[in-house]
């Protein structure tokens, strides 16, 4: 599926590498599943989540269809 994708040619970074990645895979046909992760350890504590990671996916999605045609 990596070589279907082209790989080298991926431009995002972080957690926008997944949502990537993924549309990628859709375009090339491959079938795409979620398989939800739970962290049963953490109570307490802090997202990784950022405003700067939510703002990457923001304007990446519309990239990429921009990209595609």
């Amino acid at each position: 599926m990596l070589a279907a994708i082209d790989l080298p040619t991926v431009r995002s970074q972080g957690y926008a590498f997944q949502v990537e990645l993924t549309y990628r895979a859709m375009l090339a046909g491959f079938r795409v599943v979620e398989v939800p992760i739970v962290f049963r350890d953490r109570q307490l504590g802090q997202s990784k989540m950022s405003w700067r990671i939510a703002a990457e996916a923001m304007v990446l999605v519309p990239q990429l269809r921009v990209r595609r045609r």
